[in-house]
């Protein structure tokens, strides 16, 4: 009677556990049914996002987790890089997932030697391990090791510096290839990498046109440089291109051009604005500058006095201090003059020479860098270090304040800001609602070349 009794209160127990069963059976298949669908969509744009499915895919085992280390070393400090791609084991199409990055005080072209690059190659490869995710195998993670300022150092050095770095990679648990796991980034393939990798994290570039990617605007001392893809190169004017490459994306072959116009860099211009186009003369009175200002500015052998005209004034009434409530004479730069001077020398210094640059560069996303983002950060208009967007509106404010109030920390801030202006303006075709776009953080990641060195590590498999 007792086991007759037992069974009965079984009974209800294992019914409701393969209830349970088939339901579970059911839901896993159904997830597996998404799954699979999922796996019939395309995937042509790596930076396309990852959804639930694809994380489900994961857990499953349908697709397959792996990662890249790219480690960018400068004089002071070292870059490490993370990178994660995700890839669907039936088609082999995969995403570019995630970034994580991390900066060391490590300079390895500081007091080269072998004990020193030793010690500061094991501190790297320690930060590379610890952002590696838990339980992933060092074995099966390449690093490539780029170091952009190789050639600034002595021959000795750079031979040391190398054999170090071998040594301690090769004695390593990451995959490391002596043929590919260090390289010099020079500045020419530095542009053209970051070129890519910004428009790769824009999004959609298997479907862009040329003339739909950005441009990468950069102003020396002397040159405006801009970097971007040309629709027609037979247009341009073949003097002013500094660099042609050929760039595959996607199975088409692109050209990618940097166009030098001269004279356009910062201190070059501010040369010509001050002086109106005659370097050779000592005497530099300019509506550029603010009549408080009297100094001397020493450029390519020329020392010039530099000198606001003392006419310019405005009344302004004053809000504040003994003088509140009245109308005070301020010396001010003047603003109208000024433009005028620089609109005159930047349209003699473009000519016609540049007409189609002009119009290809319509309309495009500009990326700013080098003494165009300085310039920028100097105004507190970006952060120097972490970079930000700027909006052209706030540009043209800080471009009159520069010119309206007196600031002898930085005298030269009318002409400079107002000779970027113009840039803008005539060259690159932006407006008020424009923005100006910094590199240092696009679609979540870091837009320089560390991101196509590892999209092209990963394609190839070192």
């Amino acid at each position: 009677m007792a086991t007759h009794s037992t069974d009965k209160m079984l009974s209800p127990i294992l019914i409701n556990l393969e209830r349970l069963v088939v339901v579970v059976l059911a839901g896993v298949a159904f997830l597996l049914a998404i799954v699979s669908f999922r796996g019939l969509v395309p995937v042509s744009d790596p930076l396309t996002p990852l959804g639930y499915v694809d994380q489900l895919s994961l857990l499953f085992g349908l697709h397959e987790q792996s990662h890249v280390v790219i480690v960018s070393a400068h004089q002071w400090s070292t870059d490490v890089q993370v990178f994660t791609f995700q890839k669907r084991l039936k088609d082999g199409a995969f995403y570019m997932n995630n970034e994580v990055k991390e900066s060391v005080n490590v300079g390895i072209f500081d007091q080269i030697s072998a004990e020193s690059t030793e010690k500061k190659c094991r501190e790297i490869l320690t930060v590379c391990e610890n952002n590696l995710p838990f339980r992933v195998s060092q074995h099966k993670t390449p690093i490539l090791f780029g170091i952009p300022g190789l050639a600034n150092i002595e021959v000795e050095d750079s031979k040391t510096l190398i054999s170090g770095l071998h040594l301690c990679l090769e004695n390593s648990k990451f995959d490391y290839s002596k043929e590919a796991s260090i390289g010099v980034i020079t500045p020419s393939l530095q542009n053209t990498m970051q070129w890519f990798a910004v428009t790769l994290l824009n999004g959609r570039l298997p479907y862009l046109k040329p003339s739909e990617t950005p441009v990468i605007a950069e102003t020396t001392e002397d040159d405006l440089l801009l970097t971007f893809a040309a629709a027609d190169v037979t247009s341009l004017n073949i003097s002013s291109i500094k660099s042609h490459k050929k760039v595959a994306i996607f199975g088409e072959s692109w050209d990618l051009v940097t166009v030098q116009i001269p004279n356009l860099g910062v201190l070059k211009a501010r040369q010509l604005v001050l002086t109106n186009s005659d370097p050779g003369k000592e005497w530099a009175a300019s509506p550029c500058v603010n009549p408080v200002v009297d100094r001397w500015w020493d450029f390519r052998g020329h020392r010039y006095h530099v000198k606001g005209l003392h006419k310019s004034v405005e009344e302004i009434k004053e809000r504040n201090g003994p003088f509140a409530g009245k109308r005070v004479s301020r010396p001010v730069a003047n603003y109208e003059t000024c433009h005028a001077v620089v609109l005159n020398i930047i349209m003699k210094t473009l000519g016609s020479s540049f007409e189609f640059v002009i119009k290809e560069l319509k309309k495009r996303k500009v990326y700013i860098r080098g003494k165009l983002f300085i310039k920028c950060a100097e105004r507190g208009l970006t952060d120097p270090f972490k970079g930000g967007n700027v909006k052209l509106k706030t540009f043209m404010d800080s471009l009159k304040h520069a010119c309206k109030v007196p600031n002898t920390d930085q005298p030269y801030a009318c002409v400079d800001m107002m000779v970027v202006g113009v840039i803008l303006d005539k060259v690159l075709g932006l407006h008020q609602s424009s923005i100006l776009l910094t590199p240092h953080k696009v679609g979540g990641m870091t837009g320089d070349w560390p991101v196509t060195a590892a999209l092209q590590t990963y394609q190839s498999g070192m």
